[in-house]
């Protein structure tokens, strides 16, 4: 008895607190079905709520649509006389709706458990964001600082998020879920979702402060210059206060544009700072310095009250803060 069908076993065992006691198929019953369909699974017979039942489990080498796999267990029905179960692996989530339609018996090992036949589903709790993190995602970060600085994103829809950050689908829907469950952003419509910010840029800001993360993620060093990076740093503080600016440059830059730079880093020693960024900086900036909202939050844990001076005076400049 392979590992699949222990795994079952235990499934079911625990999903109705009962031993189903599945075995091999009798030989005399086995010999009722016909070969064509015999050749395609391994049989089984055992019990369910003390109904009599056949398992049924695929072959790695057939495979066949859910149409089909309802005749063939209607063949082994009629030719046992007994309720016929489909045990299933990885099953893709049209073919369990086909599946259902069907009132195909099956079940799915620690996932689902479809008996029509028996008048019992069961499926496995779906916990609702269990693939969100704690931590707010970059895009969100991303989505967040380019509605408070740049242009306003109230309306747009996922596929807007995508042609403007140049992600993925997945990641701006697990970005604007997470943003949801923050209640940052509500998620309007089915189909074609439309994001609607709720509450103002300045409240907003304030709300998000305390979920924002630094967006530097790693710092390396060069003795090298960086033609296509962003300044960054105590360089990009100076430019927006009355700081001076540091001898050495600052970089930030995006993880894809480090892994394309040809020069000598190291981990602890070099006459400039390179940064690298969670998201690419170059999103949320028209120049060739890193926005100021980014800035702060990379600066905002500096022990220095001279910089912490300054971070403020930047912040409070902006004029969405006197909504």
């Amino acid at each position: 008895m392979n590992d699949y069908i222990k795994s079952a076993i235990h499934y079911i065992g625990s999903v109705l607190n009962y031993n189903p006691n599945i075995k091999p198929l009798d030989d005399d019953k086995l010999a009722h079905i016909p070969n064509a369909v015999s050749a395609c699974f391994h049989f089984y017979s055992g019990e369910i709520l003390k109904n009599p039942v056949v398992f049924a489990y695929q072959k790695e080498d057939t495979d066949f649509s859910p149409a089909k796999l309802q005749k063939q267990m209607q063949v082994v029905e009629q030719r046992t006389g007994m309720t016929v179960i489909a045990l299933l692996d990885n099953v893709a989530s049209y073919n369990l709706q086909r599946l259902v339609i069907q009132q195909v018996n099956f079940i799915i090992p620690q996932k689902q458990m479809f008996l029509p036949s028996l008048l019992l589903e069961l499926k496995k709790p779906r916990t609702i964001g269990k693939d969100l993190n704690s931590q707010m995602p970059p895009i969100a970060q991303c989505i967040l600082l380019y509605h408070l600085k740049e242009t306003s994103l109230n309306g747009k829809s996922i596929q807007d998020l995508m042609n403007l950050f140049s992600v993925s689908y997945a990641n701006v829907n697990r970005a604007v879920r997470w943003l949801n469950t923050q209640k940052l952003v509500s998620a309007k419509g089915n189909k074609k979702k439309q994001l609607v910010f709720k509450i103002g840029k300045k409240a907003l800001w304030k709300a998000a402060l305390p979920m924002f993360v630094n967006p530097v993620k790693k710092t390396v060093f060069t003795d090298e210059e960086i033609s296509n990076a962003m300044k960054s740093g105590i360089n990009a503080l100076s430019e927006y206060s009355m700081i001076n600016e540091e001898r050495h440059f600052h970089y930030a830059i995006s993880k894809e544009a480090y892994k394309t730079l040809h020069i000598h880093t190291d981990k602890n020693y070099g006459s400039n700072v390179i940064e690298i960024w969670r998201y690419n900086p170059k999103l949320l900036s028209q120049t060739k310095i890193v926005d100021q909202l980014s800035l702060y939050l990379s600066l905002k844990d500096n022990e220095d009250e001279r910089i912490q001076i300054e971070l403020e005076n930047m912040i409070n400049k902006i004029q969405w803060l006197g909504e």
